[in-house]
């Protein structure tokens, strides 16, 4: 008899992450046109400026054998004083306003590491996560991990509601449940799967009502502002945390992966001054430092231009790409919409689309339509994987997330067409 493997309880509770699953289904069948996974542009990764930059990088040897050398685990010195000076600029502060927050900024691998190490860092099983619905559904699957409970709050145009989130709040606080709410997530820039921001009047009200309802702990806010720099038009607001005057509140997730190059996976947060010591030490049994050659490269990335020259590439290629699809959507799809039984998001910035069907159409990935849609080759997200278990939308299979990162224009335009097809073939089968 073969002898069980004794895993983990959070080794159980994580299960195959649903993203995985859609990509294996495209791999295996090349013909799909996949509007599923959220990858950014093939063609417009920076190849020339990488080569580049490496290759001075490499030119000088002391400085060669510094960036292969190991790191720190808090991250370069100089490449975390590079960013907080981006920060300032971005923030439209003072130059050296941000000084004192130099000590708090964490270089890490990926903006995912710092969820999952902000999440090891806070969460017991039990504990409250309070999420947007929809929400990034990796990030469900992190917390599932840690055996928290999400607690999904209705969006809009503007992003998460502060009235329900306030309205959630003060029901926990009701239900003796306040103690267990230990953070409040939000992407605040195009969100992942949306493709909305986060209103800039909320935001400074978004903090102040954490901080209003941190009575017997601290409640943080997590920003995942994993798509800042990717805006078509108009200036970006400050971000949460540049809201947060007093700085322990707010936890700054960013990340190179969407504005550069994911293959760098590099990213940094800025944190509290608590979790600062507690995230280092579970950082440092994770990998003691993140890649330090890839900071090398980005910080000369940064000094010389490339990475704005990027920035700047990306936002024209994913504009043409929004417009191709919300054309695609208008001619396919636009009586529907008329009638009001369908609707889209029209994001200004990021790789997202949120797609809305009519009322009791299964688009989750048992439903009629994924396997329509597979048969007629094109693949999307379901939306239900994105609302969590708690929630006033749970168990909302209507909705799809549509990423126009990857695809060339022809392929979407195509792909919503095959879409639109699957659509009209699911409600009216007879036809």
């Amino acid at each position: 008899m073969t002898p069980t493997i004794p895993l983990s309880a959070a080794a159980r509770r994580t299960g195959e992450p649903s993203i995985s699953v859609l990509m294996q289904r495209a791999l295996a069948e090349p013909r799909l046109i996949s509007l599923a996974a959220g990858f950014v542009d093939q063609a417009s990764l920076p190849v020339a400026a990488a080569s580049t930059t490496i290759a001075d990088l490499l030119a000088d040897p002391i400085e060669a054998r510094r960036a292969l050398q190991y790191g720190t685990t808090r991250g370069d010195l100089l490449f975390r004083s590079r960013l907080v000076d981006r920060l300032e600029r971005e923030e439209h502060a003072e130059p050296g306003a941000f000084a004192a927050i130099l000590p708090r900024v964490v270089v890490t691998t990926g903006s995912q590491q710092l969820l999952y190490l902000v999440a090891e860092a806070l969460l017991d099983p039990g504990d409250i996560v309070i999420v947007e619905e929809p929400t990034y559904f990796v990030f469900l699957g992190l917390l599932a991990t840690r055996g928290a409970v999400a607690v999904g709050v209705p969006t809009d145009a503007g992003g998460l509601r502060l009235d329900a989130l306030e309205a959630t709040l003060r029901d926990l606080e009701a239900s003796g449940r306040l103690d267990r709410v230990k953070l409040i997530y939000t992407i605040s820039e195009h969100g992942n799967p949306s493709g909305l921001s986060l209103a800039p009047g909320r935001r400074g009200a978004l903090v102040a009502l954490a901080e209003e309802y941190s009575k017997q702990q601290q409640i943080f806010i997590l920003e995942d502002a994993a798509y800042r720099g990717l805006t078509f038009s108009g200036d970006e607001p400050a971000s949460v945390w540049g809201r947060d005057e007093a700085g322990r509140t707010v936890i700054l997730a960013r990340t190179f992966s969407k504005t550069f190059s994911p293959g760098v996976k590099t990213g940094f947060g800025v944190l509290p001054e608590g979790l600062v010591g507690p995230v280092l030490a579970l950082k440092t049994n994770h990998d003691f430092g993140s890649s330090h050659f890839h900071q090398q490269f980005l910080d000369r990335a940064m000094a010389d231009g490339a990475y704005d020259r990027q920035i700047a590439r990306l936002v024209a290629v994913y504009r043409r790409k929004r417009d191709v699809v919300l054309g695609a959507l208008d001619e396919h799809l636009g009586p529907l919409e008329r009638e009001g039984s369908v609707s889209w998001t029209r994001p200004n910035g990021g790789i997202y689309v949120w797609l809305t069907l009519p009322e009791g159409l299964d688009a989750g990935p048992d439903g009629p339509l994924f396997d329509r849609c597979v048969e007629r080759g094109v693949l999307y997200v379901p939306g239900a994987y994105a609302f969590p278990a708690e929630g006033a939308a749970r168990g909302r299979s209507n909705h799809i997330r549509l990423c126009y990162g990857a695809p060339g224009e022809a392929e979407l335009a195509e792909g919503v067409a095959r879409l639109a097809a699957a659509l009209a073939d699911c409600l009216d089968p007879v036809a």
